[in-house]
């Protein structure tokens, strides 16, 4: 009898709160198959739904481009500073998804043929089509975008790149300016302390004179002695007060004069690099405002534009190539095959979590 009442007991359903409360993979498997023909219907009807959905809606076409950061090297071994680079990277991964920027995209976009017609195309909606990318541990950012037409996703994908690659141009202007003018007044601090020291230099030299005046008499002991052997006293002492008188260059005045030359160079040095920044200053203040009137005075610099051309191309990020269209191919079956396996996965969570609740009742 008391056999088989154990067995009863382990026959019996499993009682909530016991030490046997967790399951086997086999008592979980046999739970979800209770109810297998309710997952397999469930999960038919939602891969056919949609597989038709992926199979009738519109063909969304991808174009990508790609952007190359150039990484910051040091002038001592010429290796990369990682930490810089990466922060590099971060900064334009976040720029380039910036809402201006969609803005002006949509702007550009707006303006063209392709879009004539249509409604009109808001920054939002453009964000929703960009996707940025950063593949792991390499210098690349990828640009991808999505519409229905090929012709558009390429636009979409080049007007972006476009668009921030001006804005950076448009930014180094303001940055070559305002290093353009630190160094117009060194320049200028430079030229202040140096026509200093001109000046004082002026006003020595001008209190010493060039040249110094010599008075020497004659000490060629071979000639007094040959000059004294036939002559007499009172003649000998007349010639003995014959002097030299001569002159020479003042060597305090040489030392001036070096000294003066020296500085006149560095002073001759600080006037040029002075008018040759402002120049390049007036220039780059003219291309930040356009509708201003030109400087009056002497024709632009070719030097002067030059310098401030590289200053203002000089960027630390590159676009590779064109953007072009991406092989699109398969993305209907790989997202049906996708929603397969997670209709399948929740249902058959869902069947267990019934059989489970059950048990709990029991």
């Amino acid at each position: 009898m008391k056999d088989k009442v154990n067995n009863g007991e382990q026959a019996g359903p499993r009682k909530a709160g016991s030490q046997d409360d967790f399951l086997s993979l086999q008592e979980i498997v046999g739970m979800i198959l209770r109810h297998r023909r309710a997952i397999a219907v469930i999960v038919i009807l939602v891969t056919a739904a949609a597989a038709a959905y992926f199979t009738l809606a519109p063909r969304q076409f991808k174009a990508e481009g790609f952007l190359r950061v150039i990484p910051p090297v040091t002038s001592i071994d010429e290796k990369v500073d990682q930490a810089a680079f990466e922060t590099i990277i971060i900064s334009h991964l976040q720029a380039i998804q910036a809402a201006f920027i969609a803005g002006e995209t949509a702007q550009q976009l707006g303006a063209m043929p392709a879009w004539a017609g249509k409604p009109a195309i808001y920054p939002v909606d453009l964000q929703k089509k960009i996707k940025v990318i950063r593949p792991p541990k390499s210098y690349l950012i990828t640009v991808e975008g999505a519409c229905a037409k090929p012709d558009m996703a390429l636009a979409l994908v080049k007007v972006w790149i476009d668009t921030y690659l001006a804005t950076i141009r448009k930014n180094n202007i303001n940055i070559a300016l305002c290093h353009v003018r630190a160094l117009m007044k060194k320049s200028q601090s430079d030229l202040v302390e140096n026509q200093a020291k001109v000046d004082h230099l002026v006003s020595r030299t001008g209190q010493i004179k060039s040249l110094v005046d010599l008075s020497r008499g004659i000490k060629d002991t071979e000639l007094w002695r040959e000059l004294s052997a036939n002559t007499p006293p009172d003649k000998l002492n007349n010639l003995s007060k014959i002097h030299i008188s001569d002159q020479e260059q003042s060597e305090d005045y040489l030392e001036l004069k070096k000294a003066l030359y020296e500085v006149d160079k560095d002073f001759a040095a600080a006037k040029a690099g002075t008018e040759f920044f402002r120049k390049v200053a007036e220039y780059l203040e003219q291309k930040t405002s356009p509708a201003a009137k030109q400087p009056s005075g002497a024709p632009p610099d070719p030097d002067a534009i030059d310098f401030a051309e590289t200053l203002v191309n000089t960027t630390d990020i590159i676009q590779i190539g064109q953007p072009a269209l991406k092989n699109t191919s398969g993305s209907a079956a790989r997202n049906t095959l996708m929603v397969f396996f997670a209709s399948l996965g929740a249902a058959a969570l869902v069947a267990f979590l019934r059989e489970w609740v059950k048990t709990i009742e029991m």
